[in-house]
C-alpha cells in the first residue's frame, strides 16, 4: 500500500513538472492584477466575512449564558483586529507598475503589516476566550481556526 502511494505521488510530482513546462509564460502583470482583485474583494467583503466566521464560531462553540460574557468580548476584538485592514482598504494605494518588484513588495509588507497588527489584537483575545471553554468547545475553536489555515481565506476571523 505504501509503494501504490509513493508511485503515485511521484507521478503527480512528474507530471506537474510536465505540464508546467507546457504552460505558457505569464503575462508580467497579471499576478500583480490578481493580487489586486484579491485585495479589492476582501476590502468590499470584509464586514460580510467577518461577520459569518463570528456567527459560524459561536454556532460551532455553542457558548453558554455563562460563557456569553467572554464569548461577546472576543467578538469585540475580532472587530478591532479587523481595524488594521479596514483603514488600509480605506486608503487608496497607489497603483503598482508590473514591472516595479520593490514597490510591489512595498505593497505586500503594508498589507502584512496590516495583518499582523490586527494578529496581535485576535490573538490574546483566542487565549481569554479558551480559559472560559471547556474541552469539548476549545477542540471546535481549534477546528474553526484550523480550517482557516488549510485551504481557508485567510487567517483565523480575517
Amino acid at each position: 500500500m505504501k509503494i501504490r502511494i509513493a508511485a503515485a505521488l511521484a507521478l503527480s510530482l512528474v507530471a506537474g513538472a510536465a505540464l508546467a513546462q507546457d504552460r505558457p509564460a505569464r503575462e508580467p502583470d497579471r499576478h500583480s492584477n490578481r493580487a489586486q482583485g484579491m485585495f479589492d474583494r476582501m476590502c468590499r467583503e470584509g464586514d460580510a466575512h467577518l461577520a459569518s466566521r463570528l456567527a459560524y464560531t459561536e454556532a460551532k462553540v455553542k457558548p453558554t449564558q455563562e460563557q456569553r460574557t467572554a464569548w461577546d468580548a472576543f467578538a469585540r476584538d475580532a472587530r478591532a483586529a479587523a481595524e488594521p485592514m479596514k483603514r488600509l482598504c480605506a486608503a487608496p494605494a497607489a497603483a503598482v507598475p508590473a514591472n516595479d518588484a520593490a514597490a510591489s513588495l512595498a505593497r505586500r509588507e503594508t498589507v502584512m503589516a496590516a495583518m499582523l497588527e490586527g494578529m496581535k489584537t485576535i490573538r490574546p483575545a483566542l487565549e481569554r476566550l479558551q480559559l472560559a471553554l471547556n474541552d469539548q468547545q476549545k477542540a471546535a475553536l481549534a477546528e474553526t481556526f484550523e480550517h482557516r489555515g488549510r485551504g481557508g481565506h485567510g487567517h483565523g476571523m480575517r
